[in-house]
């Protein structure tokens, strides 16, 4: 998920893209409720404006997009709540980093509604008091009948609930066709078969992970979490996470080792990740240059729309560990929040129960926008089938679906590793991958982190 928000430009604008939010990450649901609630929150909106005579403003944040994810924001996202709204003057507000928007709502001011990277961002605004809790909106809208288990449990923090998943989303890998038919390769299905691949793709002087990360640093938490996921199996990182497992274990750390050998042999990012970016890394990936890139689902819009000749494919990541098997790192996109500073709190929360609800405008925004679904209840991808949805996007979420019923699903950071291990692993992966920290220190230092969220009670839940 995501979520981050993570992102640097591209990869923001593709989560936006694949946000039926616009801002983060997600899409999609609910349905019959759905055009009631809009209406319904604009009539209770006009009695009390009427009052003032003036318009209140209600200001929603969100992340860079490029100027295809910015029209499609503006038609999937922005227009439609400010016509559920009218009597409101709601506004979208870019914030290209985390930090700025933390600095505004530092100082008393801020959007109304932020768009956070899950969980762990959650955390990070609930400690200093800095978002509403919103259980007493849950009670009123029902949200905890409507959203799945897992994505609502995990939007907790110290016992109560501080925002509402933006989307589902996960890991995967993505195949460039064309390179792989030209060298006559094969997509690999476990690792005894992909190192020796690499290899070879190395001697053709094909990149074979496209990675970058030198506009956001943060990146590499897609790595840790797809190489921690797939060596270490659903069951030993849930363990981890919980704080039973020793992180420095041979059977987590050995994932963290995978993926920094793999680095340093050039495997990934041809070894100059740090000075590759979001937009250079999609680019190497669809011109060829490299043969497979590990990114999030939202990266397919961005493929779809910006490089609409590039032949690819995606699926599960492969085997990492024998006897693990594939196993799909899962995630909220991002989390809803309502600032503490809003003057206006019941109206956003009118807001995000809108965005949940209307089933019309998800469901046309990810046929239409390849936007993904919100991890509701009552949607399924399915129901998208044979209504002109690009077939490789159906077929990811799909995949999503079927894993998450099977239960065969790692974890991404930005919604289940504590907040201050997964900032600790984004700002030192680089030096990891540079050889100036080992894995042991690393690791041991993430299990400091670990420790102290499973003993004051801010570790995530982790189903």
């Amino acid at each position: 998920m995501k979520k981050m928000k993570k992102w640097f430009s591209v990869l923001l604008s593709a989560a936006l893209v694949l946000s039926l939010v616009g801002c983060g990450g997600g899409k999609s649901e609910t349905a019959q409720t759905g055009n009631n609630g809009g209406e319904k929150a604009s009539g209770e909106a006009k009695s009390d404006n009427a009052k003032s005579g003036e318009k209140p403003k209600i200001v929603i944040s969100c992340y860079p997009a490029d100027e295809a994810g910015t029209q499609l924001r503006d038609e999937y996202y922005t227009k439609p709540i400010q016509a559920a709204f009218p009597d409101y003057d709601i506004s979208v507000e870019v914030f290209n980093d985390r930090q700025s928007l933390q600095v505004q709502v530092a100082g008393g001011g801020g959007p109304d509604i932020l768009d956070l990277d899950g969980l762990s961002d959650v955390v990070e605004f609930a400690r200093a008091d800095r978002i509403v809790a919103l259980d007493d909106y849950a009670s009123k809208y029902g949200w905890n009948n409507m959203f799945y288990d897992w994505a609502y449990n995990s939007s907790f923090y110290d016992k109560k609930l501080y925002s509402l998943p933006t989307g589902y989303e996960s890991m995967v890998i993505y195949y460039n066709n064309d390179v792989f038919n030209e060298h006559g390769w094969k997509i690999p299905t476990t690792i005894s078969e992909a190192e020796p691949l690499m290899e070879d793709m190395v001697k053709n002087d094909v990149i074979p992970f496209s990675f970058g990360n030198s506009n956001y640093v943060g990146a590499v938490d897609w790595l840790y979490s797809t190489f921690m996921s797939g060596f270490s199996g659903p069951e030993v990182l849930k363990s981890a996470l919980e704080g039973k497992t020793p992180m420095t274990d041979e059977s987590v750390a050995g994932g963290i080792q995978l993926m920094a050998d793999w680095w340093q042999k050039g495997y990934i990012g041809d070894k100059a990740s740090q000075s590759i970016t979001g937009d250079d890394m999609i680019a190497l990936f669809a011109q060829g240059k490299a043969a497979m890139m590990i990114n999030g689902t939202w990266a397919a819009s961005s493929l779809i729309s910006s490089y609409p000749d590039c032949n690819w494919s995606c699926a599960t990541p492969f085997e990492m560990k024998e006897g693990v098997g594939p196993v799909l790192p899962i995630a909220s996109s991002g989390g809803y929040a309502i600032n503490t500073n809003s003057k206006n709190p019941d109206v956003c929360a009118e807001i995000l129960n809108y965005l949940f609800t209307d089933m019309d405008r998800m469901e046309k925004g990810v046929v239409e926008a390849s936007y993904c679904p919100y991890p509701v209840k009552e949607f399924s991808i399915k129901q998208c089938e044979g209504k002109g949805m690009d077939e490789r996007l159906y077929n990811i979420y799909v995949t999503m679906e079927e894993a998450m019923a099977a239960g065969n699903v790692g974890y991404c950071s930005w919604t289940f590793f504590p907040a201050d291990a997964r900032a600790y692993m984004n700002e030192n992966t680089d030096a990891l991958f540079l050889g100036s920290l080992s894995v042991e220190d690393y690791m041991t230092k993430v299990q400091e982190f670990v420790d102290a969220a499973v003993a004051d009670g801010t570790a995530p839940t982790v189903p």
